[in-house]
Order: C-alpha cells, then sequence, then structure tokens
C-alpha cells in the first residue's frame, strides 16, 4: 500500500511541476520580459523562473478554497510587484517591470492547470492571452488596447474579464476559456 501511495505522489509531484513549468513558458513567450540582449544561459533569468515558480506554488495552495475575485485581483498585483521588487535592480526586467499581463497569464494558467487536475474550485477568472482576446470579437481600434503581454494596469485587465464575463454568459469564466481555447 504505501508503494502505490508514494507512485501517487510521485506522478502528482509531475504534474505540478509541469503544470508550473508551462505556466510560465506561457506567460513569457512572446512577451517581452526579459532586456534585449540577454543571453539564453543567463543566471538571472532562472532566478527570476524560480522565484516565479515559489510564489505561483504558495498562491496555489490559497486556492484550495474559492477565492474572490478581489482577492484574486490583488494576487496578480501582488505577484507583479513582488517580481518586479526582487527583480528590478538585477538589469533583467523590460523596462524595470514585471508586467500585470505577465503575473496574470501566469497565475490563471496555473491555477486552469490546478483546476483540471480536481485540485482546486472552479477559479475566479481565466488565462487571457491573443487567443482568448481574439474570441471576444472586439472591434480592430478596441483590440489594439489590449495585447495582454503590455498590460501593467489592473484596471485594464479588470476590462479585459468583464469582456469575457460578457461572453461567456452563464458559464464560469474557467469553463468558457476551457472551451474556447480547446475549440
Amino acid at each position: 500500500m504505501k508503494a502505490t501511495f508514494g507512485k501517487r505522489n510521485m506522478k502528482k509531484k509531475f504534474l505540478i511541476d509541469q503544470a508550473i513549468v508551462n505556466s510560465i513558458s506561457a506567460a513569457f513567450q512572446h512577451a517581452g520580459v526579459y532586456v534585449q540582449g540577454l543571453k539564453d544561459n543567463d543566471n538571472r533569468k532562472d532566478a527570476l523562473r524560480k522565484a516565479l515558480d515559489n510564489e505561483l506554488r504558495s498562491l496555489g495552495a490559497i486556492y484550495a478554497n474559492a477565492v474572490t475575485e478581489k482577492a484574486h485581483c490583488q494576487n496578480i498585483v501582488r505577484l507583479a510587484d513582488t517580481q518586479t521588487r526582487q527583480f528590478k535592480d538585477s538589469g533583467i526586467l523590460r523596462n524595470g517591470r514585471f508586467r500585470i499581463g505577465i503575473a496574470q497569464k501566469a497565475l490563471n494558467l496555473y491555477l486552469k492547470y490546478l483546476w483540471c487536475l480536481g485540485d482546486i474550485p472552479t477559479p475566479p477568472h481565466c488565462p487571457i492571452d491573443r487567443l482568448i482576446i481574439d474570441k471576444l470579437n472586439l472591434s480592430w481600434k478596441e483590440s489594439g488596447n489590449y495585447n495582454w503581454t503590455k498590460i501593467d494596469d489592473i484596471e485594464k485587465y479588470k476590462t479585459l474579464i468583464q469582456k469575457c464575463r460578457d461572453k461567456a454568459g452563464n458559464a464560469s469564466l474557467a469553463e468558457w476559456e476551457l472551451k474556447e481555447w480547446t475549440f
């Protein structure tokens, strides 16, 4: 019996580790997190990813119980601000800032994984990225205001969330996004 329990824990750990790696990779991909010219093997990149890994794991534990939308938005801001404070003077962050758009993508995607694994209840929001923004069918002019990688204003993020909510109708944002992302 012990061996089975240990194997289950190893499998779960593997899935959670992959969820973290995939969430960070997706948040950083095409997002311009780093200053230009940084070498791929720069140790500061690893330090930022490790710090974000730790923060996401800590935040994920909070979501074992339902989290309000207000608290969730505060967590996104705190995540962005914590990474900014920790790495601003390192010279690796583009414009010295870890942006809200990147923080929300990392956290919301990690929560999506935890939810799909059955580890947390339905998260308050969904990951916002280009695919989801395109699903909102915004006007050309309006869509130009919403590049998720450049968002660094929680109010602009909340506006996108409301647009998603309008599109989702009666479905939760997480359920709506999962369906939209899958099809």
